[in-house]
């Protein structure tokens, strides 16, 4: 007899067994750094997209007071000097699309706290997600998924692979944000520190000036706004319009429509509206003249937490 079928079918099964259990060890591999990374570097801190997005979905704290918005929420609300229940959720590049996605989270939440705050854009209710690379981790969420529509890839289905060719971006991301000298970071905040030159800021006004600027709603966004506030009476939306610089208003074409929007918005029993749109500070507190820097957040702040207490509802017992 032949010893041959049965060495080369132990040797197939003893093939199959290594490669299996080298398939096994990748992928553990695979998963764990997957997780190391997703926790360490896209994670890595309050301010960052990723953190905030995963922050409204998966956590929630009774007592929290949201602010919500764009990055004129992001970089002019300093949430240690409001009160510690406050947390900034304010996106760079975003528009009221994410906006919206935040505010409908926020509302599937049960809170013992009713208040929320936000910013509207003086442009009116229009599309913007900003970094796409903030939605990856949660993209498979029906949400998530749903807002970011056409940008959605199959991969991202796919453990490891979903940020394939994106690694270095959130490396690069981390490294900037561990040692950056020029914003002030908390509680979701992140503010610009620096003072422009008189000069740079000079070229900023002549900028702002030479473009015109609309009030203008999506009818698609508003209605959805609308019937948001309309159908969560219990939650109390506190709209916000930071201070804007002066230079912001000179080609401003329809603030009039503006301002009988947020009237209209504020005739709701559950919205209240604060417009420091044209509360102007000196040129050195603004990072531009649609933006405040660490100055001038420091100051429009301090006059907001005096404000503030007038228009919160109670926390419910």
């Amino acid at each position: 007899m032949y010893p041959g079928p049965s060495s080369t079918s132990s040797f197939k099964r003893s093939h199959l067994i290594n490669t299996l259990l080298f398939a096994g060890v990748v992928i553990v591999l695979a998963l764990s750094f997957q997780y190391i990374f997703e926790r360490k570097i896209i994670l890595h801190s309050e301010s960052s997209g990723s953190y905030k997005i995963n922050r409204i979905l998966k956590f929630t704290d009774a007592g929290e007071i949201p602010i919500f918005g764009p990055s004129t929420a992001e970089g002019a609300f300093i949430p240690s000097l409001l009160g510690p229940e406050y947390f900034n959720y304010g996106l760079s590049g975003v528009r009221d699309d994410v906006l919206l996605f935040f505010l409908e989270q926020e509302c599937k939440k049960v809170k013992k706290n009713p208040n929320i705050l936000l910013v509207l854009s003086l442009d009116g209710f229009t599309y913007s997600l900003g970094e796409p690379n903030n939605y990856i981790l949660n993209s498979n969420d029906p949400d998530v998924k749903k807002l970011i529509g056409n940008t959605y890839r199959p991969y991202y289905k796919i453990p490891f692979i979903k940020y394939y060719g994106q690694y270095e971006w959130y490396v690069k991301d981390y490294l900037t944000d561990r040692i950056n000298l020029t914003k002030y970071s908390e509680r979701g905040a992140s503010i610009e520190k620096n003072v422009l030159t008189k000069e740079k800021f000079a070229d900023l006004i002549a900028e702002r000036r030479s473009w015109p600027t609309w009030f203008k709603n999506d009818s698609v966004l508003e209605k959805r706004f609308v019937n948001l506030v309309r159908n969560h009476p219990k939650r109390h939306f506190i709209i916000v319009i930071p201070p804007f610089h002066p230079s912001y208003f000179d080609q401003y074409k329809n603030y009039d429509d503006a301002l009988h929007y947020f009237s209209w918005l504020a005739g709701f029993p559950n919205v209240s509206v604060l417009n420091y749109s044209h509360h102007f500070y000196p040129d050195d507190c603004y990072f531009n003249t649609s933006h405040l820097n660490y100055n001038g957040a420091l100051l429009f702040n301090k006059m907001l937490k005096d404000t503030l207490p007038q228009v919160l509802w109670p926390v419910l017992p």
